[in-house]
Parts: C-alpha cells; structure tokens; sequence
C-alpha cells in the first residue's frame, strides 16, 4: 500500500500548515490485510497515543495507541475479526486545510507508518469500546519477533550450481544479492518492497607486485614494463615498484571476503548485523510505506586522502570537508517551539590523539605502528647542539648523545661511571664514555661530535630530551618515545653547510621515509593555531588523552597507489573490460601477461591518519546534545538536519535529528532529540 502525498514535497506549504493558528487534527487507521493491501478505515476517535522514531536502531517506529472504537469490533482474537493478529494498520494524521493550496486535498495527511500489533486490551460498555494497542514496525518481521527466525543453519557467501559440464560448483553472489535474498526468502518481504542501495556491484580491488625484479611505471605513456630501457633510451621518467608494493587495481564483483553464515535460530536481522559490520557505514530499516531499505548512512563526510608532504603538515591536512548537507527545516527562533534545552558535554573534549595499530612486514612479521596528534605549542626552532653520534648496538640505530661537559679529565676520571653516558673534557677535547669491564674512562672517536641546528620541532624536542636527561633534568612529555622513534625516520646528519669554518648540518627526514611515507611506523604532529581550535590546547585545559589500539590500521599514511585498472591483454574479456573502464570514466593500463600473472591481490589501507582525522573531528565539539519541545511536525524523520537558533540558550546552528517521540493528542507537543552537526573546526 503506498499513497502519493503530493503535497509532501512542497516546503512552503507544509510550513504554512505548520504555522497555521487554528488547526483540526484527525487520525486515520487504514487497516491492512497481510499482503497490506486496504480493508477498511477504522472510524473512531483517539484518545492517547504516542509515536517513537528512534534513528539510532533498525526498528525505527514504536507506537501506543489508545482509541475509541465501533462497539461491533470487539473479537480481537478472532482472525477473521477486523482487527487481529493477522492485520497490520496503517496510521496519519492529518489536519484540515485552511489554506487556498491543495483544494482537491480537504485534509492534509501525514503518512505515519505501516504497524504490527502487540498486546492489544480491548475494554467495552454499554457505551463504548476502547482499545488500547502496542505496535511496531515491518522490522518485527525480520527479527524473530514475528518472523525472520532461520530454521537451520545457513551460509550465504556462496551456493552450489551445475556448470555447463554437469560439475558442482560455488557461485559467489555479491552483496546486494545476499541482503535482497535474505530479506526476501527469510523474511518473506516482497521483491518490490526491497531497496538495496550505495552498495556497487562492481569494486576496484587493489593489485600489489610481486615479482622478484622491480616494475617500473613509465610515466609520459602510462604504460608499464619490467625494464628501464624505454625510459633510458627515450628520457621520459619512471615510478619503480618493487616486491609487496600496490601497482593499480582490477575490477571484480563486489561479493563477501570471508565466510558469511548464520545458525538455526538466528534471524534476518543478525545476518544483516553481520553485513553491516563488514561493509561500516551502513543501516537498514523499514520506512513510512513499509519500504525495506539497506542503505549507507549519509554523513556527509569527504576523506579523500591528502597529499602527505611531512616536511610541512600543518592543521590544514586534519581538515574533514562537510558536503553542504541541506538542513530540512529552519527552527530558528521558531513560534512553533515551546521550550529548548541545550547539554554541552565537557568529558568529550580531548587534546591529545594516540592511535596504535598492527603493520605486516613483508617477512610477514607484525610491527606494531603509532600515530600521535596533539594540540599543543610547537617549540622554537634554529637552536644548535653538541652531539655526539653513536651505534645503538640494540636496535641497530645511529642515535644521539649529548656528553656531560667537565673542565678538565681529572674531573671526569673522579666521576663514578655510568654505562651509557658520555663526557667530554674541555682541556682535551675528547669524549670519554665509561667501560664497564676494565672499569675505566675509555677516549670515544670525536669525528661523529658534530653541531646541529635544528630545522624540525620534533628534533627540538628530541634533542632537549637528550639534553637534559644524563642531568637528570625533567624532559618534555614526548622524548620517551622520540628517542626510539625519531632516528628510524630523520636523519639529523643530512644536509649541511658551513659557518666560521665549522659544519653545521641541519638534518631532514630520510629519502625512503620522503620517498615512500606509508611505509613508517610512527609519526608525531602538533596542531599549533591561533584559530578557534587553540582554545582545547593542553596548555589551557591540560592534557586529555585518547588512545585507541585497533589491530585493523594497518599503514600510518595509506599508500600513493596509482589509480589505473589493469587488463590482461589478448583474453576474451580484455574488450569488455576496456568497455567497463570507459563507461565509468575509469583510466586503465593494459599489460602483457608476464606482468599480469607476477600480480597478486594487495591489502586494503586502513590509515592510523584518516582515524586521526576522525578522533580530532568529533572531539574537538562538545558534541551538544539538544531538546526541543515543539508543536508536531509529522514529517520529520530521524537522521536528518535541521537548523536551530536560539539565543537564549545558546543553541546555533545545524543539528542532526536522533530521535522524535509525536503524541497523538491535539493538545500534545513533539520532543526532538538531535546532536550538532559535526563542521570543520
């Protein structure tokens, strides 16, 4: 049963219905037999009743109803009475129009949902019949409550089939296939009442090389080869790509990666739980036409992947671009509105971001990989050092020392030693450093003693630590993990230049890590502004951590991987798939089959920066959550925006609706829950 409401899609109308000083209101039940085709209107009055539209759960609509009915509709255990177990309703509302729009429509309807019932009481007199009704969405159908329970266990990832030989094998259907199936035949929902959408049929999945020489990219041509001689001889340039690194991608149906299953006794529901826990951002729920959808849920969020220069990140790189999500209703400073509350929430505040993940060598070992963010002032650079360089013997590292100075060695020699520390002699020059197995000061090679001004705040950080830590001096809060971390990836020796006769280098970051910045383990950031974000700073609020240790980031920046599909030249479906590209504005590159076959499938990028971005995005707001208490707007649904001002309470802005309870009664007042619609900060 699906009514048109022209009227719906006119926005001016409908606020002026809403604006209306004088209104009539009316309720319909239409109820439906179980096809939810119509049988009868129900003539009555209602008396109580509330509407639930909660945008957080897949039963989306919960609804009370108390109403005066015909004394002849008093059998309700009766299947073949009008109201039973084997009926649905359909609910509006409707007000009477006043207005000179829409005459052909005496009353304007507000399609409130198709209910089950539950538990229903019926109470007579001489007078009147009353009945007092729980109902729920279509969703009861799919949840066990009503139906949607498997009756043996079930696997869903693939399915038996007869080829053209008479030999059994698996197909592999994608996954709108799987949710339009499961939904359908389990939960006996019609074909046409299901809406599968934002879910391709067709991916880019990500192709690594693995041959045991290099691959080269020529970049003028866009083709790829296995030697340099067409680059060599001609004087266009290459990308090299050597063993595990991601080459392009191949188009392939977008089906399950991993076993999906469900046991005798589980649900439809649960098996879309499962789906939506592989695909992420999704949600599923019936709407006010009895519509099942499954469907992404849209949050207006851009995280295309930057273009990572570590030389000079800065807070423009964390920026979340926000579509332009178009807010459906204006309540700004609105007469329909009786009462507003605003809940700022202090605790959701943070200022210093730490997420760990797992990284996969290609050895196959796993590393564990960190990216740290915070608010904070970022040192003074240009300050020049003393150090002294010398091999870690642990990690096999060059790492910096700045020795104790003494005036002379007698002063050095009448120290107590201490493995590990170094100490230079001002009469002599030399740096001395304890052996602890001829118990004595033992001269160190000064060649690797060098002056070093410092270029990046990290290595600022990092050397004041040195500095101050064989004085047993307090450190700055990140140098227990720059002295580990920092040498793997900066090279404070690179570059230099000379002043007064002396050398003093400069440093940078090593060409590998510039070359290739996926490939690192650990990277420190400070968001360092004068902009409205520096007010969360630790040194105004102090520090307030959140770390997040998630085995699924698996890369601290995801890969550069060029963005070409890759077609196997001379197969039957190589024309095809040059059509596919076309068709979606897709470049691609065509390979021999010596480079086709050295291809094997890449891993999916989960980056520690992306999940930054998102931590510094939702936790730099107070994450308002506001009420407001309104005269009923029958049209508003969950998960969508809306604008709010209100001076008073200092609620400004774009909000996103979570939750809406309607009362029946005419008298009655809407409550909406919604949360601030996250912005660039």
């Amino acid at each position: 049963m699906k009514k048109i409401y022209e009227y719906l899609e006119d926005k001016e109308f409908l606020i002026q219905i809403d604006n209306l000083k004088l209104k009539d209101q009316y309720v319909k039940i239409t109820v439906l037999n179980w096809k939810e085709e119509p049988i009868q209107e129900i003539q009555g009055i209602v008396t109580g009743g509330n509407i639930n539209i909660s945008g957080d759960s897949s039963m989306r609509r919960t609804l009370n109803l108390s109403c005066l009915l015909n004394p002849q509709i008093n059998n309700i255990t009766n299947i073949n009475n009008l109201l039973s177990i084997n009926k649905k309703i359909n609910l509006e509302v409707g007000y009477k129009n006043f207005t000179s729009k829409y005459l052909n429509h005496p009353i304007i309807w507000y399609p409130l949902g198709i209910y089950t019932m539950f538990d229903p009481v019926l109470s007579s007199s001489t007078t009147e019949t009353t009945l007092q009704v729980s109902l729920k969405d279509k969703m009861c159908f799919l949840d066990g409550e009503c139906g949607g329970t498997l009756p043996a266990a079930v696997r869903f990832d693939r399915y038996e089939v007869l080829d053209e030989n008479g030999d059994w094998i698996y197909e592999y259907p994608t996954f709108s296939q799987i949710i339009t199936e499961v939904v359908n035949h389990y939960g006996n929902e019609s074909l046409d009442k299901i809406i599968v959408s934002d879910i391709p049929l067709r991916i880019k999945k990500v192709m690594r090389w693995i041959g045991d020489t290099p691959l080269y990219l020529i970049n003028d041509s866009n083709t790829y080869s296995m030697s340099t001689n067409y680059a060599d001889t001609t004087g266009h340039t290459y990308q090299t790509f050597t063993y595990g690194m991601d080459v392009g991608y191949i188009y392939e149906d977008f089906i399950c990666p991993s076993e999906l299953s469900a046991n005798s006794g589980e649900t439809v529901c649960s098996v879309l739980d499962k789906i939506k826990n592989m695909l992420g951002n999704y949600e599923y729920f019936y709407d006010i036409n009895g519509i099942f959808h499954f469907q992404e849920i849209k949050n207006y969020l851009n995280t295309t992947q930057a273009t990572i220069d570590l030389r000079n990140m800065n807070k423009d790189n964390y920026l979340i671009d926000l579509y332009n999500g178009k807010s459906v209703y204006n309540f700004n400073e609105s007469n329909l509105i009786s009462s507003y509350s605003n809940s700022p929430q202090y605790s959701k505040i943070k200022n210093d971001f730490i997420v760990w993940g797992i990284k996969k060598s290609l050895n196959g070992i796993d590393m564990p990989i960190r990216y740290h963010l915070a608010i904070d002032k970022k040192p003074e650079i240009g300050n020049i050092y003393e150090v002294f360089f010398y091999q870690d013997p642990d990690d096999e590292l060059i790492k910096a020392k700045m020795p104790i100075k003494y005036t002379n060695y007698a002063a050095i020699s009448a120290n107590v030693g201490q493995v590990g520390t170094y100490y230079q002699a001002i009469d002599t020059g030399y740096i001395y450093y304890w052996d602890p197995d001829d118990k004595t000061y033992k001269a160190a090679d000064s060649s690797n003693f060098v002056k070093v001004k410092t270029t990046d705040w990290r290595s600022e950080l990092y050397l004041q630590g040195i500095q101050a830590d064989p004085l047993g001096l307090e450190s700055n809060n990140y140098y227990l993990e720059l002295i580990n971390e920092w040498p793997k990836i900066y090279d404070l020796k690179k570059n230099s230049y000379i002043e007064n006769g002396e050398t003093i280098y400069t440093g940078d970051f090593l060409d590998e890590v510039l070359n290739n910045p996926s490939n690192i383990d650990y990277y420190l950031d400070f968001i360092d502004s004068s902009d409205l974000i520096s007010q969360f700073s630790i040194s105004n609020i102090g520090k307030r951590t959140h770390i997040i240790s998630n085995n699924d980031i698996n890369c601290i920046f995801e890969p550069n991987i060029p963005d070409f599909v890759l077609i196997e030249l001379g197969q039957p479906d190589t024309a095809e798939k040059r059509v596919e590209c076309e068709n979606r504005n897709q470049p691609f590159i065509q390979i021999n089959t010596e480079i086709y076959n050295l291809l094997a499938i890449g891993g999916s990028s989960n980056s520690a920066y992306n999940e930054i971005k998102m931590l510094l995005h939702e936790e730099t707001s107070y994450n308002e959550n506001i009420t407001i208490q309104a005269l009923p707007i029958f049209y508003l649904e969950p998960n969508t925006r809306i604008s709010v001002y209100n001076k008073n309470s200092n609620i400004y802005g774009d909000y996103i609706i979570s939750n809406i309870s309607i009362p029946l009664e005419y008298n009655g007042t809407m409550t909406i829950n919604a949360k601030r619609a996250l912005e660039r900060f």
